[in-house]
Formats: C-alpha cells, structure tokens, sequence
C-alpha cells in the first residue's frame, strides 16, 4: 500500500520541492555530482566515490536492499516536504514562514550531507548558506549541542560572568581568532592562554546570527574588557577597556568583523593589546557582543578606559548583550616590547623576583 502510495505521488509530479528549491540555491545540492549521484541513486559497481582508496571501494557492499530502501524513504518525505511547502505561501507571519521553510528541507539528504560534512565555521555559502533557514536552524542546535555549553562554563568558571556583566542569554555565536602573522590563525577555544606576541594585533570576531532578523537594519556593539587590572589605592581590581567598536553590520554570511574593514564611525576605542604586568598574574580578557535598538549617532566619545564601566555604558545605550568570548594572557618576555610600541610605560614588579 506504502509503495503504490509513493507511485501515484511521484507521478503525478507534485513531490518536486527539494529540486525546485535547489534550483534558487546551490546549498541545498550536493556539490560533487558523483557523490550526489551515489547518494540518491544507489552506490555503483566502483564503490562510493567518498572513499579515497581505490582498494576500499572496491572491496565495499552496501547492505542488502538499502537502496530500495532509501528511495521509498526519500520519495515519503519528499512528499511530505511538497505538503508542507504548499503551506509557505499562505503563512503572514515571517516566524511562521521561517519555521516552514525549515520543516520543508530538513529531512532533506542533500541538506544534511552538506551540513555534517563541511565546515560550519568558515562555512563557503555554496555549501553551507546561512541565508537559508534550515541551515540556521541546524547551525543553531550544534552550536547549542557544544560550542555554546563550552562557552558558558567557561564564563562562569572564569567569573567573566558576574565580573564584567551579570548574565547572559547566547543568542549570537562569537567566535575569535588573530590571523596575522603575529597570530595562530585559528578559532580560539574560550579561556585559552594567549601569549602576548599572539595577540599584539586586533583580533577577527565572527559574529553568527541564527535568529530571523534583518542585517540590513540590526547594529551592533562589541566590547573588549580587562577586568583584571591591579588597582593598589583601593586594594582592588578596576575593569580596562581594551577595544571598543559601535554600529557593526554584519550579514549571515560576511560576517567577520576586522580592524581593517572598520573606520572612524566603528571605533570608538583602538585596540590595546594586553600587557600584563610581572607577577600579577593571569588576566582575563572578556569579548563582549550587544545588539544595538538603532545605530548610535556619530559623536565625540569621552571613555575612561582605564577604569571603564561596562554595566553602566550598556544602559546608558540600551544594549542588549547576546554573545561572549574569553581569553586569558599573562606577562611574557615580550610584554616590554609590546609596552614601548604603544608608549605605555614600564610595567611594575608585584613581588620580589631576581633580576
């Protein structure tokens, strides 16, 4: 019955979503028209072609009636997907033709190939494109799944929350790295020990959003705060600004915010690198993203960096913070050199220590 069902929706042609989709977007295809090929038609005599060993692919065997199988699956939720794309362009409100859309290509094979098989980070939006809704929606539950559970322990653990800002709610993935030559060029995993040479330039902050929302009219704020700085009058710690950007634009795919592509209208504080002083332990220096209400009019920024109120600069602004990241530095050999460049003066000793 199942089969015969399958028949007369393939026939009369109306289980055609996924390739009629795919024809607005690369994404939602395979890109390798050999593995795609083996995928929706069945493994060929030569073995499937995502085996890089000739040897191993010859040797292969599907198990037995997989690919009958898998095409009365894909023909099923083929269908089902028609169904549910029928439904898209009655929806009025934007969440709920989002959530459609979702529904439509999520069980789609091609979809969750290019998903699980590629980069989600530097994602190539031929591949894996965060315009379209599935992706978001499965960028956002592996992001929840891992990186976004690590991010919070360590904030927490490393007291960046309530230090810096009482809480916060994730709804924007942050991610950190110093490409240059100074740099690791690499994702930096949160609360992990930077040396000073590493981070003596900006850092590249990716910024993905997985939430429906318009790029074209959402700004945003992003802060670099040292809330370790030793404060000796008051026996204390005082809060540094560090790095300090206003009215970022960002889409779902550009979205890495440089040094280089910010002006005089981005930044209202210039990057200090860290320069930890001898002795004074680790520093921990916290990245903070807030989603602005509207662009901040151009003005003469007055800020006290050196005893810098994060709380108090987010009200004042109506920021909403959305995402986070960590980093820790500790004084190194190189810390000197670092200080002389940027016309810092010498840093202090905090205990005895031979020369």
């Amino acid at each position: 019955m199942l089969t015969r069902c399958i028949h007369t929706w393939r026939t009369v042609g109306q289980a055609k979503v996924w390739s009629s989709l795919a024809e607005n977007s690369r994404s939602l295809r395979i890109r390798s028209e050999s593995v795609r090929k083996c995928i929706l038609e069945g493994t060929s005599p030569g073995g499937p072609p995502s085996l890089k060993r000739r040897f191993n692919r010859l040797k292969y065997n599907s198990p037995e009636k997989i690919d009958e199988t898998f095409q009365i699956c894909y023909d099923f939720l083929k269908s089902r997907a028609n169904q549910v794309d029928g439904q898209v362009s009655k929806a009025e409100d934007p969440k709920e033709t989002e959530r459609l859309l979702v529904k439509a290509e999520l069980d789609n094979p091609e979809v969750q190939y290019n998903f699980q098989y590629n980069d989600k980070v530097d994602n190539d939006p031929d591949v894996i494109d965060y315009e379209q809704p599935v992706y978001r929606y499965l960028g956002k539950k592996h992001w929840e799944e891992g990186a976004q559970m690590l991010l919070m322990q360590r904030l927490e653990s490393l007291a960046i929350i309530p230090d810096t800002l009482p809480t916060l709610v994730p709804r924007a993935e942050v991610s950190l790295k110093f490409p240059f030559s100074t740099g690791v060029n690499k994702w930096i995993e949160p609360g992990e020990l930077l040396s000073s040479n590493t981070t003596s330039l900006p850092p590249a902050i990716k910024i993905q959003e997985y939430e429906l929302l318009d790029p074209k009219n959402q700004y945003y704020t992003i802060l670099v705060v040292n809330p370790d700085e030793p404060d000796l009058e008051n026996d204390s710690f005082r809060t540094t600004l560090n790095y300090g950007l206003v009215n970022v634009q960002v889409s779902y795919n550009d979205n890495v915010v440089d040094a280089r592509k910010c002006d005089a209208t981005n930044v209202i504080s210039t990057y200090l690198p860290p320069v930890p002083e001898k002795n004074a332990g680790t520093q921990r220096f916290a990245v903070w993203l807030f989603r602005q209400p509207s662009a901040l009019q151009p003005q003469r920024w007055v800020l006290n960096r050196d005893n810098f109120d994060i709380r108090q600069f987010a009200r004042d602004h109506s920021l909403l913070p959305v995402g986070a990241h960590v980093w820790r530095s500790e004084w190194d050999s190189n810390v000197p050199h670092l200080r002389a460049s940027h016309g810092l003066p010498p840093g202090r000793i905090f205990t005895r220590t031979r020369s």
